[in-house]
């Protein structure tokens, strides 16, 4: 079998304008802990006609594709285009199939099929008609199918009808997608993270996140600043800290079954993060799923699986493999 891995990207390396835009950077790191596992690896750009990226896989198959697609034609709604061209292609690949990415993605189908398998997910409305929003609670106004969370920042939490839409109509004139309001759970926020073993999913160390620091009438949530702007107080005051889960039992073994169920409904494979969110009385709500999250050597992802004693190249042989025996299978 061929020791050539294409590590397949929205954008290339140079193209960076918003330090959301990173897998570039993440794919230049990646091409290098791939050759220290023997693989030639090279980072190419997932564009152009569709048709001539199938005839090329098909016509010289790389041993493994390493996709990193967040987006295509500038939404990250069609980013299972990717992998629907690779399963045409029967290449094998690192992380989720079409399913994964497309229901995970579009949070909307992943709140409406959590809801039918009776896991806990907020209370939403959609426009135009915000059917079933209730004016005395707080919702947080979010992006249908965009990553990285675009355009979110404290006053994406507001309460009424007319907030929500006066919100909702903001960010849409913006950035030209799509939004939504989710009842906005106050309480502990927690990312699990997953990743493929021969035996399923596999839950790593539950990282909690902490808000110790933000002042007061803050929102304790991860928006855009936390996440990227690494000179704002949002970026300085959000922490990850790894819980104890000796101390917290019920909760780690709720936080654990949600995010395996979550793993097996969703076909999720390779590595994934379940996001939630955790009420006064401690039931765990799912806020997100993040289908091939950010792989990068200090990215949450990559810091779990330190704490359980995986280094990021075995991290990355793990992803690799577990793609290999997909496609075998």
């Amino acid at each position: 079998m061929s020791r050539r891995c294409i590590v397949f990207t929205a954008i290339v390396p140079g193209e960076e304008e918003d330090p959301a835009n990173s897998t570039g950077a993440i794919a230049a790191s990646l091409v290098e802990a791939l050759a220290g596992l023997g693989w030639q690896a090279e980072h190419r750009k997932f564009d152009g006609d569709l048709q001539k990226v199938l005839d090329d896989l098909r016509a010289d198959p790389p041993g493994f594709v390493f996709n990193l697609v967040e987006s295509f034609l500038a939404t990250d709604r069609l980013a299972f285009v990717a992998t629907g061209i690779y399963e045409a292609a029967r290449v094998p690949f690192a992380g989720s199939g079409s399913f994964g990415l497309m229901a995970g993605t579009d949070k909307l189908i992943a709140k409406r099929l959590l809801t039918e398998a009776g896991i806990p997910t907020p209370h939403y409305a959609e426009g135009p008609h915000w059917a079933g929003l209730k004016d005395d609670r707080p919702y947080i106004v979010k992006a249908i199918a965009e990553h990285a969370s675009l355009g979110l920042d404290n006053d994406a939490v507001v309460t009424g009808r007319a907030a929500v839409e006066a919100r909702a109509g903001q960010w849409e004139a913006k950035f030209g997608g799509k939004t939504f309001a989710e009842e906005f759970i106050t309480g502990r926020e927690f990312n699990v993270a997953m990743i493929e073993t021969p035996e399923g999913g596999r839950v790593l160390p539950l990282a909690e996140m902490d808000f110790t620091g933000f002042p007061e009438g803050k929102h304790r949530i991860i928006d855009y600043a936390a996440k990227w702007r690494e000179d704002s107080d949002e970026y300085r005051h959000t922490n990850r800290r790894f819980i104890d889960e000796a101390a917290e039992p019920q909760l780690a073994a709720e936080l654990r079954r949600i995010s395996l169920k979550v793993w097996e409904m969703f076909d999720l494979g390779g590595w994934a993060r379940v996001d939630f969110r955790v009420a006064a009385d401690g039931t765990p709500y799912v806020i997100d799923i993040n289908v091939n999250p950010d792989i990068s050597h200090d990215a949450g992802l990559a810091m779990a699986a330190l704490r359980d004693g995986i280094s990021y190249s075995a991290l990355i042989d793990a992803i690799v493999q577990a793609g290999l025996r997909r496609a075998a299978s």
